[in-house]
């Protein structure tokens, strides 16, 4: 971290001010980094004097400007005699909203007279003297509203304090408590929220508020009288409360009170008006100042109204849960199950497994638990609960849901490969429904180990059932087929059970978060297959939107790092897919898992293509301690990373004998790429008859053919093209280079040429790529003339236009671009400005 805050995320307003002539008048909340910037705008000017105004100086006249000022005023016009008083070129006057007066009107004055450059810092929220508003009202200076930082803006501050980036999850987290206020950012950085995790900044344990910061709050809330202290505390642990609630609970003008001074915001919620914190840290300040007795008492009170009003939110049957277990009261085993379920839907895993343990001894509350902690990646307490409430008694769908998710946990969590209690399962119950669910469950592992055959039987069996399915069997048959459709090739199908799950889900908005992880993963991966890289990226979008719940439910943020690494590398985008990759390694758990795979294979990966070997064999060494093999499903990602990693040690046979056994999979989804992997290793008419033949849908299947076909370099260059146009374009450059090459050996050099400036100019987007195909690619030099020449002319510059700025003969113009067409195989203008533009 860097010993000094730096400047940093305001580039645009700091430009604005160092551009003024006059000044100007910077306006923002507290925190928000208005003294900074002013600083940072004259650090670099002379004769450079500051005015800070004060409460204190405020109670004497020009009592700010004390400083700058002879010691005898004179006794008649004053303000001209403090104006010539002041010698300095530029003047700053920070929190102007607090001047006196006098002081006000001598800047007013200054402002006026134009006698000096001057730039006023105002703090919004508060009332500044009207001559202070007067210097933007008038035009005499202009105004720069200083608002919070965005998202993008505190990464760009975070990464130049800590000289590192920081986790997108923490980010989040860090933005939304912060709200961009760059005081509070400050204060939370460097109170050590954050550790370094192999370059990677990650929020890790409680918030830690610094002393500087409780007093900065309190300070912003000011004074309080009794009532408007408790609607804070009520709001500070009970927060949305409906308007009428609170004031019923305190008083009306208490809330009205706290609005105006902008304490808290309220806000249309359907039918009535919320009221919240107007920043999420008020909440902390105000929580630590209540003692244990003021606290049981609010959250009594909280619990026993919202209780009397009949439970009518959705989510009140959690707050009112919590509220009563962090009061010390008994609540109702059934109330804190259904809080539990609650809490999971949301994906707060932490507050759902703290309720199932309050929920009591019982088989329901051990499954929920059992369940909850198979969600935190913790088997094998997992599995102790799951057999606690396997003999425990159980209506038929909770053993139905116990041997299902036991199961779950001790293949997938585990690595055992028991299923006897999906069987035993099967037996004792006759429901058509669970008898479904649990085939599906039976199809899933069977995807999962490598036994498509079985898994192929039991979801045609499932969608045979002669009895209509409920929504929870459809559900999952639904899951598992878009799983097995995408393995085997047939993304149009898969994507259709993508499409009708969203829409069950819809229906049945809790159930959603505890499925959508898995289907949504599955049809991005199918939509890659199908060559719709938008698709998938907006389904992998969809899949990571819960950032702002990152750390409560790793598994679906893993999954969604993994699948986007994934994307991002077919993109070509080589470092982005590291940095994405990067984020879900630090999200494995401390034990194996088969997520580890995957994750481990898309970075190792990305390495290879770079030509980085050393940092691909290290990646891949770690999958002997993270990775839970189960079957093909889980090895072939490291598989796929080692056919690259060889590649890039320059063994291109031992790389093009892995990617054929790869391709031996019965995944399709592995075959495909494997099979194209040879192709662009440079041995297309070993696959291209299989790839010619391969059944997967959709418009790249086709397109990895006709790359292997293509025989003549005009072939490679459409192949090239159509790459280009899907998005794929490390396999458009490589399609180029290799074109390139054709037109060589075939005796055409400005062909060559101009496929090796294609090659070359898609490379230079593919962050690094280094392939085999690649190697040795290069630009023809240009001269300056040239390079000056070529950069008019891109720009839209006729070749008349161009001799008349640069004094040449229009033939010295055109023989000049010629030349340059000659050098850089470029055929027109907009072809020559896109390689310039990577120049």
């Amino acid at each position: 971290m860097s010993s000094t805050w730096p400047f940093s995320g305001r580039g645009e307003q700091l430009a604005r001010l160092r551009s003024s002539p006059a000044g100007a008048v910077v306006l923002g909340p507290a925190g928000a980094g208005k003294t900074r910037l002013v600083a940072e705008a004259v650090r670099d000017g002379r004769n450079v004097a500051w005015v800070r105004a004060t409460t204190a100086a405020a109670e004497l006249p020009l009592g700010a400007f004390a400083h700058l000022l002879p010691a005898s005023p004179p006794s008649a016009n004053l303000l001209r005699w403090a104006s010539e008083s002041i010698t300095a070129d530029v003047l700053v006057v920070d929190d102007a909203h607090a001047l006196d007066p006098a002081s006000a009107a001598l800047v007013h004055f200054l402002a006026a007279q134009r006698a000096v450059r001057l730039f006023v810092t105002v703090r919004t929220g508060e009332q500044p003297p009207d001559a202070v508003v007067a210097l933007w009202k008038d035009d005499l200076l202009p105004r720069l509203p200083l608002e919070a930082l965005t998202r993008e803006e505190t990464a760009e501050v975070l990464a130049a304090a800590l000289d590192g980036r920081v986790e997108s999850g923490s980010l989040t987290r860090l933005w939304g408590l912060t709200r961009g206020n760059p005081l509070y950012l400050r204060e939370l950085v460097l109170s050590g929220v954050l550790r370094d995790v192999g370059g990677l900044w990650l929020w890790h344990g409680p918030l830690l508020m610094s002393t500087t910061m409780r007093e900065t709050i309190a300070a912003r809330i000011g004074d309080l009288d009794p009532q408007e202290r408790s609607a804070l505390e009520h709001l500070a642990f009970g927060e949305p409360l409906g308007a009428d609630l609170l004031a019923s609970l305190t008083s009306p003008a208490a809330v009205q009170g706290l609005e105006e001074r902008q304490l808290v915001t309220v806000q249309a919620d359907e039918r009535r008006l919320a009221v919240r914190l107007a920043h999420p840290l008020y909440g902390e300040v105000i929580r630590a100042s209540c003692g244990t007795l003021r606290t049981r008492t609010i959250l009594h009170t909280l619990a026993d109204t919202v209780s009397s009003a009949g439970l009518r939110r959705r989510d009140d049957m959690l707050r009112v849960a919590v509220w009563r277990l962090d009061a010390g009261d008994s609540a109702d085993p059934s109330l804190l199950l259904r809080a539990c379920g609650h809490a999971r839907a949301v994906r707060d895993l932490p507050l759902a497994e703290r309720l199932a343990r309050a929920a009591g001894d019982s088989g329901e509350a051990w499954l929920a638990l059992a369940s909850i902690l198979y969600l935190l990646d913790r088997y094998t307490e997992a599995a102790e609960y799951y057999a606690r409430a396997w003999s425990a008694p159980l209506s038929p769908t909770h053993r139905m849901e116990c041997a299902a998710m036991s199961t779950l946990n001790l293949v997938w969590g585990l690595g055992r490969h028991d299923t006897s209690l999906l069987g035993e399962a099967m037996a004792r119950t006759s429901d058509p429904g669970e008898r479904q669910i649990l085939r599906c469950f039976t199809a899933s592992i069977g995807i999962y180990t490598g036994d498509l055959r079985t898994a192929l039987d039991e979801v045609d069996s499932a969608r045979r059932s002669p009895e209509p399915l409920g929504n929870a069997a459809r559900g999952s048959v639904l899951i598992t087929e878009a799983s097995l459709r995408t393995a085997t090739g047939e993304t149009a199908r898969a994507l259709e059970c993508v499409a009708e799950l969203m829409t069950l889900l819809e229906e049945e908005p809790q159930a959603k978060p505890s499925l959508t992880g898995l289907i949504i993963d599955n049809g991005a991966m199918a939509a890659a297959m199908s060559g719709d890289l938008d698709r998938a990226d907006g389904l992998a979008a969809m899949l990571a939107s819960g950032e702002e719940s990152v750390g409560l439910w790793n598994r679906v943020s893993l999954q969604a790092g993994v699948r986007g690494a994934q994307l991002l590398r077919l993109r070509g985008r080589l470092s982005d897919a590291l940095g994405t990759g990067a984020e879900a390694l630090v999200r494995l758990p401390g034990v194996p898992t088969i997520y580890a795979g995957p994750c481990l294979g898309e970075i190792a990966c990305a390495h290879a293509l770079r030509g980085d070997a050393d940092a691909a064999e290290s990646v891949l060494a770690r999958a002997t301690d993270l990775a839970l093999s189960l079957g093909p499903l889980t090895d072939l990602p490291l598989e796929s990373a080692r056919i690259w990693t060889l590649a890039a040690r320059g063994d291109v046979q031992g790389a093009i004998e892995r990617a054929l056994a790869v391709a031996e999979s019965p995944y399709l989804m592995f075959t495909l790429f494997a099979l194209h992997d040879v192709v662009r290793l440079g041995r297309p008419g070993l696959v291209a008859d299989r790839l010619a033949a391969l059944p997967v849908d959709g418009a790249l299947a086709p397109l990895f053919a006709r790359h292997a076909a293509a025989r003549r370099a005009g072939e490679l260059l459409a192949v090239s093209e159509s790459f280009a146009r899907l998005g794929f374009l490390l396999y458009a450059a490589e399609s180029a280079a290799q074109a390139a090459a054709r037109f060589a050996e075939s005796g055409e050099p400005r062909r060559a040429t101009g496929a090796e400036t294609r090659a070359w100019t898609l490379t230079q987007r593919c962050q690094g790529a280094r392939t085999p195909a690649l190697v040795g690619l290069s630009l023809p030099g240009l001269t300056p003339r040239q390079r000056q020449i070529a950069t008019l002319a891109a720009q839209g510059l006729t070749n008349r236009e161009i001799a008349s700025r640069l004094v040449l003969s229009v033939r010295t113009v055109a023989n000049t671009l010629y030349a340059v067409y000659e050098k850089t195989g470029t055929p027109d203008r907009k072809a020559l400005a896109e390689v310039l533009e990577h120049l």
